[in-house]
């Protein structure tokens, strides 16, 4: 470790935020303290590294030190998250699954409010009803809403069009048919509050409403209207135990879980809405080596980042530091007060210790089914005489028409699982006409060449799509660059005889390895090649497609190659084009109606 210990010295006693470096100067860990000398020194204090090992792995790594100072901890809290996702460290937990999860929003300032689901949460003054994990879930919950109640599911555009007559669903019952003036707003707007009152869960209250609905019709003999008030309560309380939903109140929480084991860390996440726990998720992470307080104020900065919906309540298993910190972020973020608590007893204290039961599960069932695959990985280095576990596999493919638009494909997996962020597409650059192994040769050298960089790591195999002639290719680049004793190497042949299987080549043997007919470690291996297969000719048809595309515009005066653009991107198709009027094309930036009008002429020849 060439960061000397009396640097230390230099370093202020300030918030910020502090990175980790490794010889080659990349960033392997990012963290935030109050006082950054303390922090550091703590990390070359080698009587608390004894008590804690995975600080000792850590630093066997660190070649040097970096940071930024920072006002407060918040500042310090926005500046590591933002950091993290940019250089990517190692040892840094990193929510892959940053992907909003499905909402129900309703606007009640709209005249006729509908349910629609959205994965954006704004402040736009909707009311949002959410999230939830299962989007499955979700939308059989939102059928079950109008089966029940007769709210409106059409768009707005569909709405307009039928002013005249209502469609299908006013006659099924499932809408009062506003659209075609069939129902006033007063009418609409207590169905509506109903909805409302539904996702609250306050569904005897919807109940007893229904009931003085019902018999106040029958009172005035209007006997349809009592029926269908009949039929809406029978299905209510059908369904009166159904807990799925949410209002925007005091009552939404997030609960988190927490368990680990080493350095594999599980969280769960328990959304309850209204009262209710309503559903879950969980999330696995490798690498944590820092403490589980840490790892803990990492994984909320990350999950409740973006526009992700925040409750007014998250309930966490352990006392972070910055507690207060993250809350007044959020609360900032969300313009409402949001709180960060640790329970210490009571209602909340069970949930929590239901919250962390789930994250137990969630390892245990991932971890056993992690162990599958390791059986699985360990009988492919086994039979292949790998010198490693092939825990990482890249796989490459070429795909090409007679020589036209060359391209090959890059896929990973992971464990025995794909793991699409590492999946890489390359155009062919330097070779001319129909020649699969000088394609390989780019390919592999282009992707190899760039194996200290972040995210292109070298993997444990490298699996070529192709015979021994592919192989040898492959074994030319990986001996070049100096990558023998750093990477395996095998290729994957198709058998030549039908129902003859797959054959399975490695360096320096003139036999494939044959595995039995039904072997699962073959199995995986012909996946991750049909993997590799299907993203490579996917890439290459819809660049062929692309290709075609801007040949059919070749030939009209004044159309060039930033004109071509513009219309395929407002356009998408030429039959699209085709049927666009003159006065469209000619709206279409860099147009105007002559060029527009010569177009049309070329393209109805």
């Amino acid at each position: 470790m060439s960061f000397s210990r009396e640097k230390l010295k230099s370093i202020p006693k300030s918030t910020g935020v502090y990175l980790l470096k490794n010889e080659k100067g990349r960033s392997i860990y990012i963290g935030k303290a109050k006082d950054l000398r303390s922090r550091l020194a703590s990390y070359f204090n080698e009587a608390e590294d004894i008590q804690r090992p995975q600080i000792m792995y850590l630093m066997q790594e660190v070649a040097d030190v970096d940071y930024f100072v920072t006002r407060n901890e918040r500042e310090a809290l926005v500046l590591e998250n933002s950091l993290i996702k940019q250089k990517k460290p190692r040892y840094n937990i990193r929510l892959r699954d940053d992907k909003n999860y499905l909402s129900l929003r309703l606007d009640p300032r709209e005249i006729f409010p509908r349910l629609s689901l959205t994965r954006r949460v704004l402040k736009d003054g909707a009311i949002y009803y959410g999230p939830f994990a299962s989007a499955d879930a979700l939308k059989k919950s939102k059928r079950l809403i109008h089966k029940i109640f007769p709210l409106r599911d059409c768009t707005d555009e569909k709405f307009r069009r039928h002013a005249a007559r209502p469609c299908l669903n006013y006659y099924m019952g499932l809408c009062l048919g506003p659209c075609a003036g069939k129902s006033g707003e007063q009418g609409y707007g207590d169905v509506v509050d109903q909805v409302r009152m539904f996702l609250r869960g306050e569904k005897k209250q919807i109940t007893k409403l229904l009931k003085s609905s019902m018999q106040k019709a029958s009172d005035d003999m209007r006997y349809e209207d009592a029926a269908s008030y009949r039929d809406q309560i029978r299905l209510l309380e059908k369904n009166m135990d159904a807990q799925m939903f949410v209002t925007p109140n005091t009552k939404d929480k997030d609960v988190v879980g927490f368990y680990r084991e080493g350095q594999r860390v599980e969280f769960a996440i328990l959304f309850f809405r209204g009262g209710s726990l309503v559903d879950r998720t969980t999330y696995s992470f490798k690498n944590a080596i820092v403490e589980d307080q840490e790892i803990l104020e990492e994984f909320l900065s990350q999950f409740y980042g973006g526009n992700r919906f925040v409750p007014k309540e998250i309930v966490v298993p352990l006392k972070v530091q910055s507690s207060n910190d993250i809350g007044e972020w959020l609360s900032e973020k969300q313009g409402r007060k949001v709180l960060v608590n640790v329970p210490t007893r009571g209602s909340k204290l069970k949930e929590v210790e239901l919250a962390n039961r789930n994250a137990l599960e969630g390892f245990q069932r991932k971890y056993s089914e992690e162990l599958k695959e390791v059986d699985l990985l360990e009988r492919i280095k086994s039979s292949l005489h790998l010198s490693r576990l092939p825990a990482s596999i890249e796989c490459f493919d070429i795909s090409n028409t007679q020589g036209a638009t060359a391209v090959a494909s890059m896929v990973k997996f992971e464990n025995g699982a794909a793991a699409k962020d590492g999946y890489r597409k390359f155009k062919i650059k330097s070779v001319e006409g129909p020649n699969d192994y000088a394609s390989m040769y780019e390919v592999l050298s282009r992707r190899l060449e760039r194996a200290d960089q972040p995210g292109w790591e070298l993997p444990d195999l490298i699996l070529i799509d192709g015979g021994k002639g592919q192989l040898n290719i492959a074994q030319q680049v990986i001996s070049e660059l100096d990558f023998l004793d750093k990477v395996d190497l095998a290729s994957i042949a198709k058998g030549r005889e039908e129902g003859e299987s797959d054959k399975i080549y490695i360096y320096g043997r003139k036999n494939p390895i044959m595995f039995s007919k039904n072997s699962e470690a073959l199995f995986l291996l012909m996946r991750i090649r049909d993997e590799a297969h299907r993203f490579a000719i996917t890439f290459h048809k819809r660049l062929r497609g692309k290709r075609a595309l801007i040949s059919e515009l070749d030939g009209v005066p004044g159309i060039g190659a930033q004109r071509k653009k513009q219309l395929i991107k407002h356009f998408g198709s030429i039959s699209k084009i085709r049927e666009g009027t003159v006065e469209e094309i000619a709206s279409v930036p860099g147009f105007n109606k002559k060029l527009a009008e010569e177009l049309k002429k070329h393209l109805s020849h």
